[in-house]
């Protein structure tokens, strides 16, 4: 049951001390430090991701967890909108319900203090010092800042088919459903991300938790334009796995949502188009970086056992 809440939401982290490391490896791949819109199938400029961006109502920004480079790009593109004059609010998924108190006292100057206040390295995430630059640029621009993650009580009660507290039944009710291509094609791609190593009878309910997960997202999105916050929009700071467009927190969004994968390079994947987030149907803008590792994610699992720890997605 642990290994089916965690795997379910498809973004929780190693529970040994995760360390997002520096992304060295294939530093010199032909796609490294490249950013292409996906529509028009060319690289593009930061500029113009900038500028679309600062149009959209809705800007998420999906990453891999462990990879410090796509932290750096996180932050520069919340600084950046900043400069444009957009009052956004900054919604992360890193933070659950009880953290909102702590996110809306930050300070710039104390910025630091955030690691404790959000029980960041006792939930397992990778080094504060990494996602420390996007709530600097956040507080520089005046941004709010939100909780995106539902609270593991939510989580749990859903995974175990328990009864759901009134807030949790509302949401799920009012939230999209997938058609059911897309529900096969998520529960094809739960299957296969884990390895073949989980029970069939266990992808319905990851796919249920995943909905509410990015359902939960959304609806932080909005509470940022809402009073007390009133912010012109908001920018999800999620794994990338949470910001396609075909399923994740876009397909619960009202309005112009822009879609920014960072996505590293693979050895022998010379072309954008050799990467499956190169497509104008999941996400608007990829933008590539080096690895961090070649760890083959499969290892985590063993023969008698199954899953021994989440996987970052």
């Amino acid at each position: 049951m642990r290994a089916l809440l965690c795997l379910a939401a498809l973004s929780c982290l190693l529970t040994a001390a995760a360390e997002a490391a520096p992304a060295r490896l294939l530093n010199d791949h032909p796609l490294n430090g490249s950013l292409w819109d996906t529509r028009s199938g060319q690289p593009t400029t930061e500029d113009a991701l900038f500028s679309a961006a600062a149009a959209a109502d809705w800007v998420l920004i999906g990453e891999k967890h462990d990879n410090g480079e796509h932290h750096r790009l996180q932050a520069r593109i919340v600084a950046a909108l900043g400069r444009r004059g957009r009052r956004m609010a900054v919604v992360w998924e890193m933070a659950e319900p009880e953290h909102a108190g702590a996110l809306a006292a930050a300070r710039l100057e104390d910025v630091g203090s955030l690691e404790a206040a959000l029980a960041w390295k006792a939930r397992g995430w990778p080094d504060w010092d990494e996602y420390q630059p996007i709530a600097e640029a956040a507080l520089a621009a005046r941004m709010p800042m939100l909780p995106g993650k539902p609270s593991p009580s939510q989580v749990r009660a859903l995974a175990r088919g328990e009864d759901l507290a009134p807030d949790t039944a509302e949401l799920l009710s009012r939230s999209r459903r997938y058609p059911p291509a897309v529900q096969s094609d998520l529960l094809e791609e739960l299957a296969a991300s884990h390895c073949g190593r989980l029970p069939e009878a266990a992808l319905a309910p990851m796919a249920e938790v995943q909905r509410f997960w990015d359902a939960s997202m959304a609806d932080a999105l909005r509470q940022a334009t809402q009073p007390p916050h009133d912010a012109e929009g908001a920018i999800l700071i999620a794994g990338s796995g949470h910001v396609r467009e075909d399923r994740a927190v876009p397909w619960h969004l009202e309005g112009e949502s822009l879609t920014v994968a960072l996505v590293e390079v693979v050895a022998g994947r010379q072309t954008a188009a050799d990467y499956p987030a190169f497509d104008p149907r999941l996400f608007d803008f990829v933008w590539f970086t080096p690895r961090v590792d070649d760890k083959d994610p499969c290892a985590a699992f063993s023969e008698e056992r199954g899953p021994e720890e989440p996987v970052p997605d």
